[in-house]
């Protein structure tokens, strides 16, 4: 549908940049009642998507669900794919707020059979969001935005082995690695979705841990039997 003049976008900060998502746009705090809007048109994105497919939804109707009009839907989005990726930012926010940067000490210390609090954590934050993951992994509505996903998750990967202090050794290209991770881990939350019952939150660290330690970690060069970095 083509828009109105009266519809002209107006963005309140970028909608993918982390200081939006925290609720500051250049260090000025959001008003409240942009943040509550952003999430009534995301919570309206969303229900409407699962209801009959991410590509049938209209801004229209996102605007109707949400109970505001169309030009306050364009003051904050050029688009409802803005909404999605303003979702994936803050899922990312919220993955980050929830993890513990790995050290060579956590990993001398790590028990394969024994939950991680990170791994904990990962499924604690997919269960959070599971009707979005759901949506992008398994029941498809938002399976367009699954390379999205993938980008983010392969970013946290990439940014935490920049801060890993000790050396780096894979035995195979590091973005290979990494692209095969990703998989890895998105791949066992869609495995998890699936399943009805579902494994605990224990239960599917324990699988994720064994996957990496047997695997991937080893193949990375932070296996138990690793070097320690100089000073560690």
């Amino acid at each position: 549908m083509k828009r109105t003049n009266d519809t002209k976008p107006r963005f309140v900060g970028n909608p993918t940049e982390p200081e939006t998502l925290s609720g500051k746009t250049e260090g000025i705090p959001i008003d409240p009642r942009v943040q509550r809007t952003r999430s009534a048109i995301w919570d309206a994105l969303l229900a409407l998507s699962v209801e009959k497919g991410f590509d049938s939804v209209t801004v229209a109707q996102i605007a109707r669900r949400a109970c505001i009009n169309r030009s306050t839907f364009y003051a904050h989005f050029p688009d409802k794919q803005a909404v999605v990726r303003e979702e994936l930012a803050r899922l990312l926010r919220d993955l980050r707020a929830r993890q513990e940067t790995p050290t060579p000490e956590s990993i001398a210390r790590f028990e394969p059979a024994k939950p991680h609090p990170n791994a904990l954590r990962w499924f604690a934050h997919v269960t959070a969001h599971e009707d979005f993951y759901a949506a992008v992994l398994v029941t498809g509505e938002l399976a367009a935005f699954e390379g999205e996903v993938a980008a983010l998750v392969t970013g946290w990967a990439e940014r935490r082995l920049r801060e890993w202090p000790g050396p780096l050794r894979p035995e195979l290209p590091l973005s290979a690695l990494i692209a095969a991770s990703t998989a890895q881990n998105l791949g066992l939350v869609r495995w998890w979705l699936s399943q009805d019952p579902r494994p605990g939150l224990d239960e599917m660290a324990v699988m994720q841990q064994r996957l990496q330690t047997e695997g991937i970690l080893p193949l990375l060069g932070l296996g138990h039997d690793a070097p320690m970095p100089k000073g560690g």
